[in-house]
């Protein structure tokens, strides 16, 4: 399995921010694609500008759901992006 994590900026280019109850009910999306995964409050930066972000890993073979997650969070919070980070395999004992 791959682990991938998605960067998630709370900051919403047209105003305002994603809210903790924003977040808690973009998860249902999240939990739509995977059985589990961790997330992360981060501070991130974005075109020069500190930002509050939310950060998802989640260990899958599917990259395809990985994509598909991150374009719903483009989607429904008006994002520039969403980055995404492969990191070393994942192998569970």
């Amino acid at each position: 399995m791959q682990t991938y994590q998605l960067f998630c900026g709370r900051d919403i280019p047209t105003g305002g921010t994603v809210t903790d109850s924003m977040w808690d009910s973009f998860t249902d999306i999240i939990n739509d694609y995977f059985d589990g995964y961790t997330v992360s409050d981060v501070q991130g930066m974005w075109k020069g500008t500190p930002e509050a972000t939310k950060c998802v890993s989640v260990c899958t073979d599917d990259y395809a759901s990985v994509l598909k997650v991150a374009d719903a969070y483009k989607k429904l919070f008006e994002q520039d992006s969403v980055a995404i980070q492969a990191l070393a395999p994942m192998t569970f004992v």
